[in-house]
């Protein structure tokens, strides 16, 4: 057993249950908007790279402590809720929440740069969980050194992102279409 390889093979095994053409995720929206997610790549995805997987790794460490300290102080909540919402027929983009409260969610991150504020790289998915669930979103951002180990930053829903994210996946979906006989897959 090589103990490195471990991580590596853990990030990068193929996934449980096989891509969908009308089933998107709320974490690729961004990838897909940029061209990063493409009609060519969409069923293969990528290698997980070894700075991808530290960022993975260390966000878990520090979801799962998170939940720990929520637990601890008897505060309810769920982990990983899975919301879904429909934008056009037969389109659905899903995903599933870090913390989902009575009435918020946190959404978290674990960059390996600092940031402030909400990226653009992560407004999508802050958006998709507000129109499935019309509660406020955070975006938690877990910091490695300094004082503060989790910074939350209030997400203000925008329609102009919802239309520009609902056109770019019925625009996708319809590439993928076009480019994939659905009834031979």
């Amino acid at each position: 057993m090589n103990p490195e390889q471990t991580i590596h093979n853990f990030y990068n095994s193929p996934k449980d249950k096989k891509r969908e053409i009308g089933k998107y995720h709320a974490s690729e929206l961004w990838a897909i908007y940029k061209g990063y997610t493409t009609t060519g790549n969409f069923f293969t995805g990528k290698s997980v790279d070894k700075q991808g997987q530290a960022m993975m790794f260390r966000g878990s460490a520090f979801e799962d402590m998170y939940a720990k300290v929520l637990t601890a102080q008897k505060v309810k909540f769920k982990q990983q809720e899975r919301l879904e919402i429909e934008i056009a027929k037969d389109i659905f983009i899903s995903g599933k929440t870090d913390f989902s409260f009575k009435d918020f969610i946190i959404e978290t991150k674990c960059p390996n740069k600092e940031t402030s504020g909400i990226p653009d790289k992560w407004t999508m998915q802050c958006e998709l969980y507000y129109r499935a669930s019309k509660k406020q979103v955070y975006l938690g951002i877990f910091h490695k050194d300094g004082e503060d180990i989790i910074k939350f930053y209030k997400y203000a829903p925008s329609n102009e992102l919802w239309e520009t994210m609902q056109k770019t996946i019925i625009d996708f979906h319809n590439r993928l279409k076009k480019r994939y006989d659905t009834t031979k897959r």
